[in-house]
């Protein structure tokens, strides 16, 4: 999922003026000692790099070009960070962009993404700018201000633009027969009640997991493939640590289960007003060699998860098929 942020003034009529300095020979973009000019009479052109760039003025493709792949960090769109950032380059006699760095900054992930982005601008070849009729070094300074849509906030959060899009197998479910976890992971059981759909019943549905301390995605079996019931029960050892539930995969009824369609879990909008994690996904607890019950999550019904506390009823359920778990000792650690 891709964020919409706003890319402000970039290529203000008053950047393109810039400094003009003159060239003792067209050859050469050496301008030590040259005179320094107000303008220019013919500024730098950006090429048309592709189909409509004919049409669109010199400001327009340049700003097209820096906003293509300009991304705001991760992190930083979560933290809400807004503000301008400032890079200068010069055009030589040439025609290449040189001597790109920045000028003033917000702070560091967003100042080395402008940086990364701007530095686009040495691959081009550009028009060189003419003063007397002879090609001069011209400078730029570009101001980029970085700021929020209240409108498509909600669209996406640090998980989405995260490393967790890549599909990973799923784990093995824990063997009722083995009385402990490994080192550094801990215990969790619960049951999940499934999206139903009439000609997918036999097929297998996942949750996928990130595990927030460690960033590692994760993804788990909460309905096994040829059980056709709604509600089924799940165990597995996890990594200690924080988990996140990140996306629900389930059969695809339109497509008879041969495609799969990936449900982000969240939860309401009106929660996304605080930007913090916590505001829009669902989390829970793993400690290391623990027991814990992490409720019945239910996922039956789109965009609209539950996750309920009904552990006296499965404890009593499983407690004959995992005699070595203490399933009235267990912790509770339902996602909220």
């Amino acid at each position: 999922m891709r964020y919409t942020f706003i890319l402000l003034g970039s290529f203000l009529a008053s950047s393109l003026v810039g400094n003009a300095f003159g060239q003792s020979a067209p050859a050469k973009a050496n301008t030590a000692g040259a005179k320094k000019y107000a303008y220019v009479e013919r500024m730098p052109l950006f090429p048309g790099l592709e189909p409509g760039d004919s049409t669109r003025s010199n400001n327009e493709r340049i700003v097209k070009f820096i906003n293509d792949s300009l991304r705001f960090p991760p992190q930083a769109l979560w933290d809400g960070v807004q503000g301008r950032v400032f890079f200068s380059f010069n055009i030589n006699a040439l025609g290449r962009a040189t001597d790109v760095r920045l000028v003033q900054g917000i702070r560091a992930d967003v100042d080395a993404e402008v940086l990364r982005n701007a530095r686009r601008l040495e691959r081009i070849q550009w028009r060189p700018g003419t003063q007397n009729g002879r090609p001069v070094s011209v400078s730029f300074t570009v101001p980029i201000s970085f700021g929020i849509r209240n409108s498509t906030a909600p669209a996406g959060d640090s998980l989405d633009w995260g490393p967790y899009q890549k599909l990973v197998l799923p784990l093995a479910s824990w063997n009722g027969n083995l009385p402990h976890p490994p080192a550094g992971k801990g215990l969790v059981y619960g049951r999940f009640l499934q999206r139903l759909s009439g000609n997918t019943l036999g097929q297998g549905q996942y949750v996928r997991l990130v595990n927030m301390t460690t960033h590692k995605s994760l993804r788990i079996n909460v309905k096994p493939v040829l059980k056709t019931m709604r509600e089924n029960a799940f165990c597995y050892a996890l990594p200690a640590g924080r988990y996140a539930l990140f996306i629900y995969e389930f059969p695809d009824s339109a497509w008879s289960g041969l495609k799969i369609h990936l449900e982000s879990v969240r939860k309401p909008p009106s929660n996304f007003t605080a930007r913090t994690l916590g505001a829009t996904r669902y989390q829970f607890v793993v400690a290391a060699d623990k027991l814990h019950y992490v409720g019945t999550w239910n996922l039956a019904n789109e965009n609209q998860p539950e996750f309920l506390n009904e552990k006296t009823l499965l404890d009593g359920e499983l407690q004959p098929e995992y005699e070595f778990l203490k399933f009235a000792e267990a912790e509770l650690s339902i996602p909220k």
